[in-house]
């Protein structure tokens, strides 16, 4: 039997196939075969994880990523099955996503109708044994109905099934030559969720919301700060959830209350809190005095660095601007403020958006108000005047687009110069970047100024006659802010040294997981492939120079490197070291034909934390003439090997850390350490040989202990060891290689023989 009528988008598979609809299907209450059903469909309530749909537990397919996947909310998540007609159903076989390594619980229910269903598998666990069918048999039953109710597992609230079979026997069906596709309910723009609150669907740990609410009558705007935030907390009249994009909306209202008597406007506006939530840090400090809550400029004192929470900054925004105010005065009509760094008293930027009532397109300029000297005004898209024309190239209400503010040192003459950097990111791509701003007569380079970063809609026009019908509405869609570490070690008065900032695509650093004892990859390069794959504990391999460094094949993994100094590295889930534990890295690797002589410290080996920064999880070039951001000031250390010195007693292995000045080339340069010490008995590599080096980092109730040692046949031939004391740097999120040119190997051509290092296994371990 054909069946003929199929939903594109049907969300529960009973009312696609009812009883009524399909009561002329014979029901077969006789029948000794146990094959394979069709099943028709595969539905569910339509919050199922993007991409894993209902659909894909019916495709046949058992890779792992083929699956569906609904995270249980309080309630377990139903699994719809429907035969196409009332057949006889005695087993049903479901392959677990992760099925070898946890146990699901779940039940299962059958119906005739898709109305009233029976119990035939009480609430149970799976085997957590197999990545294949798990059967599960039952007495046999007349159902064209099968529901699979699954309520989490040892791990977490997720509901996951690879693939589903059920075995029976009964009527021919056919299966409809397009999938049932479930609706999926809740979603909106970028990954957001259109039935979850801000703070559910953005990262909000960093921020607390003012709004122009006054509920506790107190004659000043309210707040709700970051825990609440990340709860859930939602105002309808303010602060919500767009029901069509899932963006989080600002409103601001001019008939509002205002934050203070010495603030003119009113506002619904983010500030940014380094504190993510730790209440025992004060929002800020009287006098101007900076602390973990905010950040300043690099160029300021390094005592006033040490105080702060970070260092330098960058906000990214991608959003659009719904409605501005049209009615007032003149000079405030249609402009409000979306972004903003704020200072102890004053205000480097804030970003305006404004639109005048006859023009189609919106402008964006900003306003430098200084601690010193006079404010200045920067046009960035068409003009901030009140009787301007209309831009041509301007910004459409509603119209998405992207901004980044950024504040960054730069060295001149020996000064770290703080310089402001603004662009503009159209939605199809098109930058347009304001001149940089040199900030360094602006009076913020100081020992008693702060600096928080500010995100939303600040309303600029009190006048409107209609304040509660003419008001200002934005939505946010990406939002996000990154700053570089405070400068470890002793502080003295004086200018700060230079930052770079690399942007992270997160409010703040993810978290890190406390290490436990054991593996956290050991990579062979099994499956001839750089990426986290196939092998059961591998790991993925990135450039930290250019993208001709790596070399992967069946059992190894090149870091070409004969004529060109270059670098790999790997990224995992970053580690927080707990007192007495050991981070070890193990790298066995074989030298090429052709060793260089009196090569310094030209094989090096880094450990280090990644701060959380997002570009670092992938290919990133570098080098001396086009530095990298990315790689700036990331706390960690280094070993480095001597390659067949001409004074063969003075090989040695040196331990560097990291500085906080700007190199931009992670291991390609000594010249961002600090040697450390270095020693160990003297070696010569040779060529066409099998060496083992370790790195180890283990946390001491009085510093860090970092050790190197270099193996031949299982011989030590060199190591050396160094307490950095009153070190604090316990988290690590990445492992980097980097060889010199001229050092191993005579060519530089990938494929080629006699072109670098190989590496046959590389091991990283937590040890106690």
């Amino acid at each position: 039997m054909f069946l003929k009528s199929f939903g594109a988008a049907c969300l529960i598979a009973a009312s696609c196939f009812s009883t009524q609809a399909y009561s002329q299907v014979a029901v077969n209450t006789a029948c000794d075969a146990n094959n394979g059903l069709v099943i028709v469909s595969a539905t569910d309530d339509g919050l199922y994880e993007e991409t894993h749909g209902p659909e894909n537990s019916i495709d046949g397919d058992l890779k792992a990523d083929s699956r569906w996947s609904n995270q249980s909310q309080g309630a377990a998540k139903s699994l719809l099955l429907n035969l196409g007609a009332v057949q006889t159903v005695k087993a049903i076989n479901i392959a677990w996503y992760k099925g070898d390594s946890r146990k699901a619980q779940f039940s299962i229910d059958v119906s005739g109708d898709g109305s009233e269903f029976e119990s035939v598998v009480a609430e149970r666990q799976s085997g957590g044994a197999t990545l294949d069918y798990e059967s599960y048999p039952i007495n046999a039953r007349q159902a064209q109905f099968v529901r699979i109710n699954s309520n989490g597992n040892e791990a977490n609230d997720w509901n996951s099934i690879v693939e589903v079979s059920i075995s029976g026997c009964g009527e021919p069906v056919d299966k409809p030559a397009a999938p049932v596709i479930t609706e999926r309910k809740g979603r909106g723009v970028m990954g957001l969720r259109v039935d979850q609150a801000p703070g559910e669907n953005f990262d909000l740990t960093g921020w607390y919301v003012t709004t122009p609410a006054d509920d506790n009558a107190d004659g000043k705007a309210d707040s709700v700060y970051e825990n609440e935030l990340v709860a859930g907390w939602t105002d309808s009249r303010y602060f919500y959830t767009d029901l069509a994009t899932g963006g989080m909306v600002f409103r601001s209202t001019p008939a509002g209350a205002k934050t203070s008597k010495n603030t003119n406007y009113t506002r619904t506006e983010l500030r940014g809190m380094l504190r993510s939530g730790n209440e025992s840090i004060e929002t800020r400090l009287e006098g101007g005095i900076p602390n973990k809550n905010n950040w300043v400029f690099s160029s300021a004192p390094l005592s006033a660095q040490a105080k702060a929470g970070g260092v330098d900054g960058a906000l990214k925004a991608t959003l659009a601007v719904n409605q501005v105010t049209r009615l007032g005065k003149d000079y405030q009509v249609g402009r409000v403020i979306i972004g903003q760094i704020h200072a102890k008293d004053d205000e480097p930027i804030r970003l305006y958006y404004r639109k005048l009532p006859h023009h189609k397109y919106g402008s964006i300029y900003y306003a430098h108000e200084p601690a010193v000297g006079k404010e200045q005004w920067i046009e960035i898209i068409g003009s901030r005047a009140d009787r301007g024309p209309n831009p041509d190239d301007g910004i459409a209400l509603d119209e998405i687009f992207s901004y980044e503010i950024e504040v960054k040192g730069q060295q001149k003459d020996g000064v770290t110069v703080p310089m402001l950097y603004v662009k503009i990111i159209r939605d199809d791509g098109t930058e347009v970047s304001a001149e940089p701003l040199n900030m360094q007569n602006s009076g913020f380079s100081v020992e008693d100024d702060f600096m928080f970063f500010k995100a939303g809609a600040y309303s600029q026009n009190n006048s409107s006659p209609e304040p509660e019908l003419d008001f200002d509405k934005v939505t946010f869609f990406k939002l996000d802010y990154s700053h570089s570490p405070v400068p470890e070690g002793p502080v003295s008065e004086g200018n700060g040294t230079a930052g770079n900032t690399a942007v992270a695509e997160q409010v703040v650093a993810p978290a890190s997981i406390a290490a436990s004892p054991g593996v956290i990859f050991d990579d062979s390069f099994a499956d001839g492939n750089r990426d986290n794959g196939a092998d059961q504990s591998d790991s993925n391999w990135w450039t930290t120079t250019n993208s001709s460094a790596v070399e992967v094949g069946n059992g190894y993994l090149g870091l070409v490197s004969g004529g060109s100094g270059r670098g790999i590295r790997t990224t995992f889930a970053p580690q927080t070291l707990a007192e007495g534990q050991k981070l070890v890295a193990t790298f066995i690797f074989t030298t090429p034909e052709t060793i260089g002589e009196d090569r310094d410290s030209a094989f090096r080996v880094g450990l280090y934390d990644k701060l959380g920064r997002a570009e670092l999880e992938g290919d990133l070039s570098a080098s001396s003439k086009k530095p990298n951001t990315a790689y700036d000031r990331l706390p960690g250390y280094m070993i480095d090997f001597d390659i067949n010195l001409k004074d063969a007693s003075a090989a040695n292995i040196d331990i560097r850390k990291h500085k906080i000045d700007k190199q931009g080339r992670l291991l390609g340069t000594t010249k961002g350490y600090t040697r450390l010490g270095g020693g160990g008995d003297p070696y010569q590599f040779e060529p066409e040989t099998t060496y083992t080096g370790t790195m180890s980092i283990q946390i001491l109730a009085n510093g860090v202990n970092i050790h190197g040692s270099l193996s031949k046949d299982g011989n030590v031939i060199s190591e050396y060891s160094f307490i950095d004391e009153g070190s604090e740097i316990n988290n690590y999120g990445m492992l980097a290689f980097h060889v010199n040119s001229k050092t191993f190997g005579s060519s530089k051509k990938a494929d080629t023989p006699d072109n670098g290092l190989d590496f046959s296994n590389v091991t990283l371990v937590v040890r106690e």
